[in-house]
Parts: C-alpha cells; structure tokens; sequence
C-alpha cells in the first residue's frame, strides 16, 4: 500500500495499491458472496436530510461491524491501516489523532446504475473510504467530489481510496453502469472503548 498525506485543499491521505494482488482476490470473493444481502439506504444507515428526514443515499449497504465483523476485507484493511500506514505519514499530529482513534464501524456499499450520494457529512473522526471493482472498468462516474473545496474530486479507482475528517462534507455523484463497490471505516475515540 502507499499511502500520500496532503495538507491542501484540506488534510487528507490519499491510498493507492491498498490490497495487494491476493487480498483483492480474496475481498472481491468475499464481496460478491455478500452482494445478494446488501440493504436499502434505509436499513443500511443512511445520512438523512435535516429537514425532511428523508435518506440522502440511494445505493445498497451492509455494516460488516455487526454481520461479518471477522470478514477478511476488514483484518486486511486493518493490517495497512495501523503501522504500514504511519510510517508512511511524515506529520506528526495527523500521526498522533489516528493512532489513538479506537473504535471502528465497517461498511461495505454497492452503487449501480442510476445510484448516488448526496452532500452530507459522516459522524466519525475520521472516514476511510476504500473502492473496489472489476478491471475493466464497469461503470463510469462515482467519484467522490467535496463541492466546499471547489469540487476537488478524488477518482473512483480500483483499489485506491483516501482518509479525511468525517465532517468534510461529500457527495457521490449517480453511476453510470453496475459494479462501484466501497469498503468505508468510520473511526472515532470512544472513551471505555477496547
């Protein structure tokens, strides 16, 4: 994995190469065996509109936390995300909050043809988005844009994904196709926490 802090427009790590070749063999295994009992936005934990309470969110979801909190894509992220991941971070703060976040919710999504996100912001620290599809590309659009900073947009790649504050706000737009899957871990510090 490599991993590129950027400070600019706004502190975030980018993540390139994540899995290596066998571990995202064995997560795509693992993601097309749960595809069949992935939720609708509203079972799978969807930001919701201030006013309206509707869900922000149309795609499909699962919280591995609670259904597989042993799936293999979760104990491979968390070998990268821990030292592997901070020796290759040279700021000492971003460093000093991330390893002391000690509590970890596991998403997996599916967007498909039509499907998005809208702006919303996430109730964690600190977000870790991972994308997952098929070579080639089956799908175009989903990237994942943040509008307050002048749409800086971090493309949807296989394999890549970025780290960033939670309360950053950020959108995905509809996909074209089928296939855009997303690993998320939202990390926080919970006081009592193991």
């Amino acid at each position: 994995m490599k991993a590129t802090f950027k400070l600019e427009p706004f502190p975030h790590v980018l993540l390139e190469d994540f899995y290596t070749e066998g571990e995202w063999a064995s997560v795509m295994r693992e993601i097309k065996n749960l595809d069949p009992h992935l939720l609708p936005p509203e079972y799978s934990g969807s930001a919701r509109h201030s006013k309206t309470g509707a869900t922000l969110k149309y795609n499909s979801g699962l919280f591995l936390s609670d259904a597989m909190p042993n799936a293999e894509m979760i104990k491979f992220s968390r070998g990268h995300m821990t030292k592997e991941l901070t020796d290759q971070i040279d700021c000492k703060w971003w460093r000093d909050q991330w390893t002391k976040q000690n509590y970890q919710r596991w998403m997996i999504s599916r967007y498909s043809d039509g499907q998005y996100y809208n702006a919303h912001c996430d109730m964690s620290l600190q977000t870790t988005l991972i994308w997952l599809h098929e070579e080639p590309k089956p799908f175009t659009g989903g990237d994942l844009i943040f509008w307050e900073y002048d749409k800086y947009t971090i493309p949807c790649n296989n394999n890549t994904g970025i780290i960033f504050y939670g309360s950053t706000i950020h959108e995905v737009p509809p996909i074209q196709g089928e296939g855009r899957y997303t690993l998320t871990c939202f990390s926080t510090v919970q006081i009592g926490s193991k």
